[in-house]
Formats: C-alpha cells, structure tokens, sequence
C-alpha cells in the first residue's frame, strides 16, 4: 500500500461483540472535524456481527476503510498490534469499539502533538454511562501542556494520566511492531510506561476529548481468572523501573501504582463478585492476595506521599476486610 501523506492519521479499531456500539464509534471517527486517512477495523473474531455493523455503518461515508481478520479471537492486544502492522499514517489512534470521541479529538490532538514535537499525546477521559449519560473525568487537570517522557511516566504512575491507548495518538515511527501485550488481560499498562519513558516529548491536551463507556461487564470491570492479571502487569512494571534504576527515585510513585491500579482493584472486584452471590475459592485467593501485599509500612509511606485515603483503605482492608467490604457494598 502507498504511503499516506505526512500527518494523516490512521485509525485502528479491535471488533469484537460490540454490535450495539461499533456503529456510534464509526460515525464518531466519520464526525471528526479532522478526516483520518484510513479506518483499520480489525475483526477480532466475535459472534454477535460486530464486523458487519461497522460495515453497513461505513457504507457511504466516504471513509477509507478495510477489515483485517484474525483467524481466531486473540485478544484487545493482539487487535491493537494487527491494526498497527497495516497501519501507514503518520499517526496512529487505538480507539474502542464501545467508545466515541469529541469531534475535535484529532484535530486538537495532531495541533498539540505538532506544535511540541510530541512522539505521544493525550486527552482527558470523560466516562460515560452505557445509557450516554456523562459521568466524571478520569484525570485531574493537567498543569502543563507538555512533559517530558519520563515526567508523563510518573503522571502515569500516580494515576494523574492513564493507560488507556485510546485517549492518545502516537507517532506511528514511535510504535515497535507487537507494541502491545498479548494474551493477558491489563495489555496496555506496560507497554504505555515503557512508551512514555522513551518519549522525549509528551503533548497533553487538558480537555475531556475521549469517552469512555462505562461498561460493568468488560473485562478490565468484572471479575475473573484473568483478574490475577493484574499481579502479574505489576511484578512486570517493578522489573521494568529496576531495570532502568528507577526503583529508588520513584519509589512513592510506584507505591501509588500499586495500590491504587492493582492491591485495591484485584479486592474490590473479587469483593464486589461477592457481594453479587459470585463468591469461590478465586474470590477469596483474590483477596488474600490484596491483603498480604498490603503492608503497614507502605500505608505510612503513602499517607506521607499524601494519598492519605487510598492509605485509609488500604488499612482497613488489612486490619478489618469485613468492615471494608461493607463499606464498599454500600458506594
């Protein structure tokens, strides 16, 4: 395929059993006030006619657009990485097939990325309800307009930027082949520190761009084996900060990533499968694990570090588990 012209964007959607929403994410990437130069839908094998959904929505659209299918059903990760092999823009957008972005989102987002130098950009995440109905901004705002690679690293690390691959755009020569992990759940976390520690320049756009559909039966939402994911994504992301002699210097940021992205979360969706009559032995390993990775010491760091409540939590998760699945049963 020829080259597409510096500065066109190619958008790379995974498909897979969204078949009531894939149609609102195409008109959403067909409404943006800048026209990417090519749609990859790539058909990640469901059975709910997802693929043709997206097809009949295209239909006199006037987007350029092809399906690249996988033989199988690989996972978010492998999507992401397929859509990128036949990508040819200068950039590149993830975007979910349940989500939809503001009209502006590309526009805004190549301006930024262009005027800064930017190898990655990011947006500010509104959340939706699965009704449309807004909810709350993922990040709080941003103080800067740019950051350097490492210093977007720490937002990361601090839950002030988030993972998602979707409210960003990235140089397409920034991206490695098989970027994104595969075969487990939680694929983007890694891989997006690890972009953004590389990144000389990060471009922040600090506008909610991107909604995200809340959506209590995904799989990053609700509980399962692949929950257990979660630990694994850590110990990875302890290695990655050893292996860049990091761990002393951003040892409060890391305490901040683990609690509040995998200590936390792995017991409140093992704790809230629970309290929906779900509970088994997973369950409760789920639990026991967050419990005997919570430890006093790095309570007392985090409150000093001013995560004073996600040091509460995590102390009453320790101390008094049933009183902390109480509470969360009545948010």
């Amino acid at each position: 395929m020829d080259r597409i012209a510096p500065g066109s964007v190619s958008v790379v959607i995974p498909v897979h059993d969204n078949a009531g929403s894939v149609a609102a994410c195409v008109r959403s990437v067909a409404a943006q006030t800048l026209r990417p130069a090519e749609l990859i839908l790539v058909d990640d094998r469901g059975r709910d006619g997802a693929v043709a959904v997206a097809r009949r929505t295209l239909a006199g659209l006037g987007l350029a657009n092809r399906v690249v299918a996988h033989e199988r059903n690989r996972g978010a990760g492998a999507a992401r990485n397929t859509g990128l092999a036949h990508a040819s823009g200068t950039w590149v957008w993830f975007l979910d097939s349940d989500d939809e972005a503001d009209p502006r989102f590309l526009a805004r987002m190549v301006e930024a990325g262009t005027a800064y130098g930017a190898g990655i950009v990011a947006c500010r995440t509104r959340r939706v309800g699965p009704d449309g109905t807004p909810r709350e901004v993922d990040e709080p705002p941003w103080e800067r307009e740019v950051a350097a690679g490492p210093e977007a690293a720490r937002l990361l690390l601090r839950n002030r930027l988030r993972a998602y691959p979707c409210n960003k755009l990235f140089l397409r020569s920034a991206l490695p082949a098989g970027v994104w992990d595969e075969g487990r759940a939680y694929e983007d976390f890694l891989p997006t520190l690890r972009l953004l520690l590389d990144a000389p320049r990060v471009a922040l756009v600090d506008e909610p761009l991107y909604r995200y559909t809340a959506n209590p039966v995904s799989v990053s939402a609700r509980f399962g084996r692949h929950t257990f994911d979660l630990l694994a994504v850590a110990e990875d992301v302890r290695a990655e900060l050893a292996r860049r002699g990091l761990t002393r210097a951003w040892r409060a940021e890391h305490l901040g990533y683990r609690y509040l992205n995998v200590v936390l979360p792995l017991a409140n969706m093992a704790l809230r499968a629970e309290h929906r009559g779900n509970a088994d032995r997973d369950t409760r390993a789920a639990v026991a694990a967050a419990r005997g990775r919570t430890r006093i010491r790095d309570l007392v760091a985090l409150a000093v570090a001013g995560w004073l409540r996600t040091a509460v939590a995590g102390g009453v998760l320790k101390l008094s588990p049933g009183l902390y699945s109480r509470v969360l049963a009545s948010r």
